[in-house]
């Protein structure tokens, strides 16, 4: 099994697996679709690295900025 380089929403995307973002302060993970975050992302010209993302996401349930990114696969 070859590893990935998973460094951007895009590259996420192109090797098949969406998003599991897991909030730093009450641990709530949801899983986001990668080719929908990535549209939303360019429509707003924000920047698709992980890195960028895990520190601008904010939690809908307790309001924390900060989140931990890791990939999970698709579920039809």
């Amino acid at each position: 099994m070859a590893r990935h380089s998973l460094d951007s929403v895009n590259e996420f995307a192109r090797r098949g697996y969406n998003l599991r973002i897991t909030c730093l302060g009450c641990g709530r993970v949801i899983e986001a679709n990668a080719i929908e975050l990535m549209v939303e992302l360019n429509r707003q010209r924000a920047p698709l690295s992980i890195a960028s993302l895990e520190d601008r996401a904010k939690c809908r349930e307790c309001g924390h900025r900060g989140a931990t990114i890791t990939a999970c696969e698709v579920r039809f």
